[in-house]
């Protein structure tokens, strides 16, 4: 493993729960997207928008924030470990979003509990991208723990697999990727080539906390057999999305995936526990309690795993 620090990561871990991400504060995630944009600008107009452009644009937006971190990390250790300690804290605090994960589906969830649709709708489509504007109670409930589970490995399992395999380095970078992912990774004319390397790397970054994120997401559920949700999940067109779905429907007994809409076109997905009960507003909360539990045994594994590791 890299330099890890289980009284890092623990304050890190604290620091989210106390504070999230503070809105208008410098953040990875938004340094990220401006440094995209500029890099994008650049190169597309030198080299075009081929898949070797979006390399390039991939390997220059990770280099630079890792270069900016190791530097700053240089000169403050220089004069300060504790300086170089708190700023390496600082930067493992940003890669990771539980509370505002929570935040976010607690936005949609109250309006919905209150019987009002158009708020629900509103704020559900600021986190998919699937047309909200006609959905139903039962569907906004769906959208939304779909939302919740897929993003559980994203917002804090994966920083936590990368922090614990590569330091605080790793779990930048991965933060970086995807975000980079979220902003040109998708399948779109504009960046259906320029975007082929983030989605592919945020793919192979994501392929084991996936994995491991529905491996203890199961073992909380009511007994299914595990070659259920594998089956489940390797139905999902993306290699990673479909395993925190899996789990998350068995463990709730509650069907997800399914017919979406995008820009008025409809997709057909997989079902996840297809003979499972339509999703109500109150699956949300509980939802929301298996990502807690989630979080707290990922976050316990990780720094139980440092601490032994700094002992032997």
């Amino acid at each position: 493993m890299w330099l890890t620090d289980p009284l890092q990561l623990s304050t890190a871990l604290g620091l989210d729960l106390l504070f999230g991400d503070p809105d208008r504060w410098p953040h990875v995630a938004r340094f990220t997207g401006r440094l995209s944009d500029r890099y994008e600008a650049i190169l597309s107009r030198w080299m075009g928008r081929r898949v070797i452009a979006g390399t390039v644009h991939w390997g220059l937006v990770c280099g630079t924030l890792l270069a900016g971190y190791s530097l700053a990390y240089a000169v403050l250790y220089r004069f300060s470990s504790a300086g170089a300690w708190i700023w390496e804290t600082l930067v493992l605090y940003q890669v990771i979003g539980v509370l505002d994960l929570h935040r976010h589906v607690r936005a949609v969830e109250t309006p919905l509990l209150e019987g009002d649709l158009t708020t629900a709708r509103s704020r559900l489509s600021k986190i998919v991208g699937r047309d909200t504007a006609s959905l139903n109670a039962g569907e906004i409930s769906r959208a939304t723990i779909e939302s919740l589970a897929e993003s559980t490995h994203d917002s804090f399992g994966a920083p936590l697999f990368w922090y614990l395999l590569l330091g605080a380095p790793g779990a930048l970078v991965y933060r970086a990727a995807n975000t980079l992912d979220s902003m040109i990774g998708h399948p779109s004319e504009r960046y259906s080539q320029f975007g082929k390397c983030a989605a592919r790397v945020d793919d192979v970054l994501n392929w084991a906390p996936a994995r491991v994120g529905a491996f203890v997401l199961w073992g909380l559920s009511p007994w299914v057999p595990w070659r259920r949700i594998v089956h489940e999940a390797r139905q999902h067109n993306s290699p990673n999305a479909g395993w925190p779905e899996a789990a998350m429907a068995n463990s709730l007994n509650v069907r997800l995936g399914g017919l979406r809409y995008y820009d008025h076109q409809p997709v057909d997905g997989p079902k996840f526990c297809p003979e499972g009960r339509e999703p109500v507003v109150t699956d949300i909360a509980q939802a929301l309690r298996l990502m807690w539990v989630l979080f707290a045994l990922l976050s316990g594994v990780t720094i139980l795993i440092i601490v032994i590791y700094t002992l032997l």
